[in-house]
């Protein structure tokens, strides 16, 4: 799990806190301690879901990656078997024109 997804459980831990055991009164920006919540609930919600989905991007990617490197190697393989052959068609082909 990547921190943003420890920082959003983080968060909602602390709008739990907000919600239950205090009661704020900031004049002004903010009003309510549903705001308070919200803010922190949602930021923490978003983190989550970011996090998440961060994680799935990034291991679709790496497994992308992965195949893409496991095709050139059996490519590879496949050219060095094919020059092999290549190689020893050549060379019988010398050995019966010289007979």
């Amino acid at each position: 799990m990547t921190y943003t997804t420890i920082i959003g459980f983080l968060l909602l831990a602390i709008s739990a806190v907000i919600c239950y055991f205090t009661s704020l009164d900031f004049s002004g920006l903010f009003t309510t301690k549903e705001f308070l919540v919200g803010i922190t609930g949602g930021a923490g919600i978003g983190f989550i879901i970011g996090g998440f989905l961060g994680w799935l991007y990034k291991v679709k990617a790496e497994k992308k990656e992965n195949a893409r490197i496991v095709d050139e190697q059996k490519q590879k393989i496949a050219e060095q078997k094919a020059q092999e052959l290549f190689a020893k068609e050549q060379s019988l082909n010398r050995d019966n024109s010289g007979l």
